[in-house]
């Protein structure tokens, strides 16, 4: 009998051991399941964050198209001022020329 009660109380301390491994265990999930929620809530704020940015592309993209606009106005206003600054120098050579005739004319008439 004795050597029973032995062999439940040898039961028991393997069953304790199991029992205290299990708990370690279960600890240890617990705390990995704790870090998975903090890391889900990271990711959530971070998808919120990006939903914000997202809501601003059509913003930005009508801003982009607007300075488009601007630019390719400028640049025919450019290019209008250029041809009249060549239509202008051409003018002011011409009337160089005149004035330089001009000037040899009176030179010859004194």
């Amino acid at each position: 009998m004795k050597s029973e009660i032995s062999d439940m109380k040898s039961e028991i301390s393997d069953m304790k051991s199991e029992i205290s491994d299990i708990k370690s265990e279960i600890s240890d999930m617990k705390s990995e399941i704790s870090d998975m929620k903090s890391e889900i809530s990271d990711i959530k704020s971070e998808i919120a964050s990006i939903k914000e940015d997202t809501k601003l592309i059509p913003l930005i993209q009508q801003a982009v198209s607007e300075v488009n606009a601007e630019v390719i106005a400028t640049r025919d206003t450019i290019e209008r001022i250029e041809e009249t600054l060549r239509g202008h120098d051409v003018t002011l050579d011409l009337l160089s020329r005149r004035s330089i005739d001009q000037e040899a004319a009176l030179k010859r008439i004194k």
